[in-house]
């Protein structure tokens, strides 16, 4: 069940949850404006996920990067593409903030830090000195390379926030552990079934992508390409495998730049690009082609050395891919139970080669698991949950 978390006084300054069923909802409906820097990102999915099933219920309008896809603006709420690059951030950011104290919506919702989190801190402070009520939710809890000040700077950044939304429990406990006593609600992150738009076949799916038989077995490495993600651990399983289940494939999608992570690191992904079971596809993957990717495989690889969560785990979800993943964020927390297979994150090779054996060999029952656990983390669910707790902050 999510909670609401509201701070409580007394010594131990520790947060009290209150289910959602007790918290009561907006007297009227909420005016609602979401923020999101970049147009093309995980965040990008989320915010647009969120905004297609909060404007069944309330105004609502997403201000996001002119680089966003133009099928978002389609999709039943208002989109405003008012951030351009990094390089204009100092002035398109100022002129949106400005913007919203003319047309002060009753909550602004962040998703996650634009920038800049030290500056972006100070103006809302300043949005809230001018009684509009700001939120933000945190998907990652600390940035994926921290600096040794990020976790002061973040613990500051979060508690100049009316209130704050967490997807685990995992992220609420580190949240309260950098000191941050807010409003807080945990609510499960929404399953990316947007993607999902023609329902292609596993055929259809594997000729569209080309160089997949009938009969190989495809484990899909999904998103931004990088050793952080447990990358190279994933290229050394492939090798395990190569030669006991040459029908088994491993698939790398999305972009990279390996280039930032060092000479080994970049040796290493370029001699995957020639290995026999490896299909390398290492561009970012369009909106359109998403869908094509997971109804092609059987198994969703997270083999994650850090994070807080991920938005891929969410696309597994809404495709019925079942995953095998370390125990590293809110994995153990938020796959379900019987629709994957999780290890710690340590000889990361060897224990996902077991994984990937172990799941291929009950692929039945772990997909009928997966495909069934998709209503909790249903955006119905999210929509009403984040109105009402955006609704119950102080004025």
């Amino acid at each position: 069940m999510s909670n609401v978390e509201l701070p409580v006084s007394g010594a131990a300054g520790l947060a009290q949850a209150v289910p959602e069923s007790r918290a009561e909802a907006p007297a009227h409906k909420l005016a609602l404006e979401v923020v999101c820097f970049t147009g093309n990102s995980g965040l990008t999915d989320y915010s647009v996920s969120l905004c297609r099933e909060i404007a069944k219920r309330s105004p609502v309008a997403l201000y996001t990067a002119q680089s966003i896809n133009p099928q978002f603006g389609k999709m039943g709420f208002r989109v405003e593409q008012v951030f351009r690059r990094t390089r204009q951030y100092f002035a398109d950011v100022p002129k949106y903030l400005s913007g919203v104290t003319k047309r002060r919506p009753d909550v602004v919702l962040f998703q996650a830090p634009l920038k800049y989190p030290a500056l972006e801190g100070l103006a809302v402070a300043a949005l809230r000195s001018a009684g509009i009520r700001v939120a933000l939710t945190v998907h990652d809890v600390l940035p994926h390379y921290p600096k040794p000040w990020s976790k002061s700077l973040y613990s500051w950044f979060y508690r100049q926030f009316d209130g704050l939304i967490v997807h685990s429990e995992a992220a609420r406990k580190a949240v309260l552990a950098m000191g941050v006593q807010r409003p807080m609600l945990c609510v499960p992150h929404g399953v990316y079934d947007l993607f999902n738009q023609t329902n292609p076949s596993k055929a259809a799916a594997r000729a569209a992508i080309g160089g997949i038989a009938p009969t190989d077995k495809v484990v899909l490495f999904f998103g931004h390409l990088e050793p952080r993600k447990g990358l190279l651990e994933f290229i050394k399983t492939a090798q395990l495998m190569a030669q006991t289940r040459p029908d088994v494939k491993f698939m790398l999608a999305g972009g990279s730049d390996m280039s930032k992570h060092g000479a080994a690191a970049a040796a290493a992904f370029e001699a995957a690009r020639h290995m026999p079971n490896v299909l390398m596809h290492d561009r970012r993957i369009p909106f359109e082609e998403v869908e094509n990717y997971f109804a092609a495989s059987d198994v969703v690889a997270l083999p994650y050395l850090e994070g807080t969560t991920s938005g891929v785990l969410k696309l597994a979800l809404a495709f019925g891919i079942p995953v095998i993943a370390t125990r590293v964020g809110d994995f153990a927390e938020e796959i379900p139970a019987g629709a994957g297979e999780l290890f710690e994150a340590s000889n990361i090779a060897e224990r996902s080669r077991v994984a990937i054996e172990t799941v291929l060999a009950n692929h039945a029952q772990y997909a009928a698991q997966m495909a069934t656990a998709a209503d909790r983390c249903a955006w119905s669910r999210i929509a009403d949950q984040y109105l009402t707790f955006l609704g119950s902050l102080p004025r």
